[in-house]
């Protein structure tokens, strides 16, 4: 139930719990606890998303809808080559990322965006023209007072729209390939696919401009370093022939004329030499056959001589001739001799001419002598002069390869400036459109669901977020278990609170009783006229507001057992925590049991009691501490219950009252009244305001104090249980009062109505309670 038992046949089974919670760890993290959480900040958790969906469309409604078109471009490296050159001026693009990204950053330059917004007219489109705004004195403030000095309207015009263009414009590289993306967003379709397609072409006029002007640049330079070259190029080469003229050095063929000579004579006398060996060697065979007087006829010359071999085959058919006709007609014939005559003659023209190849074989070796002697001797006379024009020489081959230097620089530059020329008239971009603009058929800003979506997910996360935060911050007593940690002491019930119209309900039966209450002979209220709450324990005893007055009735009736037990003290830390409405159903639980009971509305300064049971009464506490009047007509008895209270009418000189409270005269009456009544229940002000209730504390043998449930912090009732520090051990325990059923399933399932529900019928809808 609501009670919180500590009977001593439980005290064992209480231990063995413990000792196995203790070996038992608590998790980190309980998912049950952080649901709990979450259901019972429901409404903070919703309210975080409501209110961002809220902002999210009057953004939506607001904002401007904005259609996005791409066009695409290839930034390609391979450069289709028009004019047959071997390098361009202005060399094709790298591969390299770097070199792809630069370009997207290029796309993105004011320059290639002022020819765009001059092409378009942008400076008078409403979209690209700064609207004035409500934060614009703000944004001066921050910012520079105008245009800088000699700046046209023109151009801060232009600079606003390129400033806005910016904005909408989004480069992006698909990737690592080299393919660019150029999106352009605007309020109109149309016009977003005709800027995206005016900033590609830009792009590729910006690139041939930059050609143009560097080939132009680069002609320019190269036609004024031809003209210098051309000069030195003349005076080099006319160098190199007045030297030659001056020093006697003809050339022909490249080489002077001298070397020539030297050269062809060298080349003479090598093949003179040859020949004179040749003939030589021949000679001296000659000699050695004469010497040994061999056959002449066998030397090369004779062997190869076709005279000889003609002869000699004549010779031979001669002498076969005569041996055929010797043997025919014997050797005396005249033929016979006829034939050998031949033969004779025959052999004497081959002597001869053998003779004849002798003597030529001399007459030719003397001739290759005489002929090699010349060609010694003229080879001798020109090396003499080409010694003699040596270091002419010398000058004159580093002057030929200045002279050629000079010519050959010239010629390169002067075909550069050529190909120069030609590329100057035809320039191609090195990019290409893949993919014009086309006209956008759906907005692509604002995404309505997305930024939906997106805001619902950050809402619900930001409220579980201040959910959790609010639950851990929140210090205030949720559950028994809270108030028994917190103030040390054994937390005895709940009091559940009691619904609005539950109490107007019984409130409105007392309109006939109201007729018949004379306020000048009856002091205290009928029971049909007091507060429907004051009365409820015994009024409803099925309720659990009932069962939770009977656990505070059943502690205090435990320690009535055990020892004496006179005077309760029901408290609280502070005002409207509902310690006047405990008070009297715990006294009238009490006396409904035949216990003598005494009430007594102990807080002076807002007897709230009194109000509410005996609002005319005219004697009291004060009255009887002053000696005014007598307790036995102070007092007032409910005859429907038996319970007797002590009124405390409202007192103007407020002054006395805390000196009452620690006078003797109040100790008097508290030992009197505990002589007459078993009990005596006292309705002490609240602690932490007033001290009144700490004295009041201190004549008292126990103390209940009360709580407001989700309405005392912790440190209220950690202070509170301090200032009771000298009386600690007279504290009975605590009741939460004004307890939310059907929220306290959220903290304590266990003590909610959820899990009471089949024990009770009583309205336990929330709403405020006297």
């Amino acid at each position: 139930m609501l009670q919180r038992s500590s009977d001593s046949d439980l005290q064992a089974l209480d231990e063995s719990v413990g000792a196995a919670a203790g070996r038992w760890q608590q998790p980190t993290v309980d998912l049950r606890e952080m649901a709990r959480i979450l259901r019972r900040r429901w409404k903070a958790v919703a309210a975080a998303p409501l209110s961002l969906i809220a902002l999210a469309l009057v953004y939506l409604i607001a904002v401007s809808t904005l259609y996005t078109a791409t066009s695409t471009v290839l930034v390609d490296p391979r450069r289709a080559n028009v004019v047959d050159t071997s390098q361009t001026v202005l060399s094709n693009f790298g591969t390299d990322d770097a070199t792809i990204e630069s370009q997207a950053l290029l796309i993105q330059s004011v320059a290639i965006l002022h020819r765009v917004v001059d092409k378009l007219k942008l400076t008078a489109d409403p979209e690209f023209t700064p609207k004035p705004g409500l934060l614009d004195p703000v944004r001066r403030l921050f910012s520079s007072s105008g245009p800088a000095a000699g700046a046209s309207p023109e151009d801060a015009a232009r600079a606003r729209s390129v400033e806005i263009l910016q904005k909408r414009m989004k480069v992006t590289r698909q990737g690592t390939t080299f393919l660019v993306d150029i999106s352009i967003s605007s309020e109109e379709p149309r016009k977003a696919a005709a800027i995206a397609n005016a900033i590609a072409e830009s792009y590729f006029e910006e690139q041939v401009r930059a050609k143009y002007d560097a080939t132009k640049i680069a002609a320019s330079w190269l036609n004024g370093q031809i003209e210098g070259l051309k000069s030195r190029v003349v005076t080099s080469e006319q160098a190199v022939e007045d030297f030659r003229s001056t020093n006697n050095l003809a050339v022909a063929q490249g080489v002077t004329v001298n070397d020539q000579q030297i050269t062809d004579l060298n080349n003479k006398l090598i093949a003179a030499r040859a020949q004179t060996a040749e003939a030589r060697a021949k000679y001296d065979q000659v000699q050695q056959l004469a010497k040994s007087g061999g056959d002449a006829g066998g030397i090369n010359a004779a062997i190869t001589s076709e005279m000889i071999t003609k002869l000699r085959t004549q010779y031979a058919d001669i002498a076969k001739n005569e041996a055929d006709l010797s043997s025919k007609y014997g050797v005396r014939h005249p033929l016979v001799a006829n034939v050998r005559a031949q033969l004779k003659d025959t052999q004497r023209l081959i002597n001869e001419e053998i003779r004849r190849i002798l003597d030529s074989t001399r007459h030719d070796y003397d001739v290759a002598k005489s002929r090699e002697a010349s060609l010694q001797q003229s080879l001798d006379q020109v090396q003499g002069v080409s010694s003699s024009s040596g270091s002419a020489l010398v000058r004159l081959r580093e002057l030929q390869r200045e002279a050629e230097a000079n010519r050959t620089l010239y010629e390169s530059y002067l075909a550069r400036y050529k190909e120069t020329s030609a590329q100057e008239s035809l320039e191609m971009p090195d990019s290409r459109v893949v993919t014009r603009a086309s006209i956008p058929i759906r907005p692509s800003s604002p995404k309505n669901m997305l930024i939906l979506g997106l805001t619902l997910m950050i809402g619900l996360g930001g409220g579980c977020i201040f959910a959790f935060l609010a639950d851990y911050l929140d210090r205030r007593i949720k559950t028994l278990e809270q108030a028994e940690a917190v103030s040390g002491v054994p937390a005895l019930a709940a009091v559940p609170l009691i619904g609005t119209r539950e109490l107007a309900a019984r409130a409105k039966r007392g309109r006939d009783e109201l007729g018949r209450y004379n306020p000048r002979t009856m002091r205290l209220l009928p029971p049909a006229l007091q507060p429907p709450l004051m009365r409820y324990a015994i009024d409803e005893p099925g309720t659990f507001f009932a069962e939770a007055i009977r656990a505070v009735r059943l502690a205090i009736q435990r320690t009535m057992r055990i020892q004496p037990l006179k005077v309760v003290l029901v408290t609280s830390a502070l005002d409207n925590e509902g310690k006047t409405t405990l008070a009297a159903n715990l006294a009238l639980s009490l006396a409904t049991l035949g216990i003598k009971t005494l009430l007594i509305d102990g807080d002076l300064r807002n007897p709230q009691l009194t109000r509410a049971l005996s609002p005319h009464a005219n004697a009291g506490l004060m009255e009887v501490a002053k000696g005014q009047v007598s307790l036995d007509r102070a007092i007032l008895l409910d005859r429907s219950s038996g319970l007797s209270i002590l009124p405390s009418p409202a007192v103007k000189d407020v002054d006395i009252i805390t000196e009452l409270m620690f006078s003797e005269r109040i100790v008097e009456i508290l030992d009197h009244l505990r002589q007459h009544y078993e009990l005596i229940i006292i309705d002490s002000p609240p602690l932490v305001p007033l001290v009144d209730g700490r004295a009041l504390a201190e004549l008292s043998d126990r103390i209940i104090l009360a709580m407001g449930w989700d309405q005392t912090p912790q440190e209220v009732v950690t202070h509170t249980v301090n200032l009771l520090s000298p009386v600690r051990d007279r504290i009975l325990g605590t009741v939460l009062t004004r307890v939310d059923l059907s929220r306290l399933r959220f903290y304590d399932y266990y003590r909610s109505s959820a899990y009471l529900k089949p024990y009770g019928s009583a309205a336990l809808k929330p709403g405020p309670a006297e």
